[in-house]
Parts: C-alpha cells; sequence; structure tokens
C-alpha cells in the first residue's frame, strides 16, 4: 500500500465551517496599498467586502438583509420613524455575543439595540401584539371619524 507524499512546496486550506463561504475581502489604508484577502462569510452576510474596502481585516463584520418598519405620517416629514433590522456578527469581537449571529435594530439616526435570536423572537412577539392594538386603534378612529360625518350631515 502506497502513501501519498505531500510536496513541501503547497499549502493545503483548512475546511471551511460549515454555514460559511469564501469570499475576497479588501483590506488596506488606502486604494494604492489594499491587497484582497479570502475570509469566510457567513451565508446570510450580503456586504460585498471588496465594494466596503476595511483599514484591518479584523474590522470586517458581516451583516444579512435588512428588514424595515417605515411609520408614515400625514404632517411633518416623509417617514419621521423609521426601524432597521438585520443578522450580523463580528467574528473577532472581544464580546462573544458579537462573535455569534445576533439581530441589530436600529432606528434612522443610528440609534440601537443587539438582540439575541431569543431577545428578537420575543420583540417580534410584541410586534404583532402591537399590529393588533394599532389595527383596532385604526378601527375606532375610522368608526369615529363616520360617526362624525353622519352627524354633521
Amino acid at each position: 500500500m502506497s502513501s501519498t507524499v505531500q510536496p513541501e512546496n503547497v499549502v493545503t486550506f483548512p475546511a471551511i465551517k460549515p454555514g460559511h463561504r469564501l469570499v475576497p475581502a479588501k483590506v488596506g489604508r488606502t486604494n494604492d496599498t489594499s491587497v484582497i484577502a479570502y475570509v469566510e462569510c457567513p451565508l446570510f452576510c450580503i456586504e460585498d467586502h471588496v465594494d466596503e474596502p476595511v483599514r484591518n481585516i479584523e474590522d470586517i463584520v458581516h451583516r444579512g438583509d435588512t428588514a424595515s418598519l417605515l411609520v408614515p405620517t400625514f404632517g411633518y416629514g416623509a417617514y419621521p420613524i423609521q426601524m432597521h433590522a438585520s443578522v450580523e456578527n463580528d467574528p473577532v469581537a472581544a464580546d462573544p455575543q458579537y462573535r455569534a449571529a445576533y439581530i441589530s435594530v436600529q432606528d434612522a439616526g443610528g440609534s440601537g439595540s443587539h438582540l439575541t435570536p431569543e431577545m428578537a423572537e420575543r420583540l417580534a412577539d410584541e410586534a404583532v401584539k402591537f399590529a393588533s392594538q394599532l389595527r383596532s386603534q385604526a378601527r375606532t378612529a375610522r368608526l369615529h371619524n363616520k360617526h362624525a360625518v353622519e352627524v354633521a350631515a
């Protein structure tokens, strides 16, 4: 039985973690001095790590699709209240909760919260309850307005 000998000038790559893919990332201080490095990127990540270069490879953060809630108004401003949520992770963060996938919820100004999956599920339950209450308030306002028009007529 013969054994295969690995040539000395060939480096084998470690296996890519499940749920990840290998993608290019632009890293460097300027475009002239940047290099392309290949990093493991979670399957949920939609970031283009070449179009969004970072100064240091440890600055790479992974982000998924954004879910948005835009609250319109008939007053001033088109959408004065906005909420945006996305799955994120920072693979080299000191805090293990940021190394794991988490949900980032932010307003239009950038203020926000970071949620574990369990926290996000509880928030989603609260949002469903809020939506039901909002629908009830819309019915109440509609009935009040209809009654006000009938009385005025």
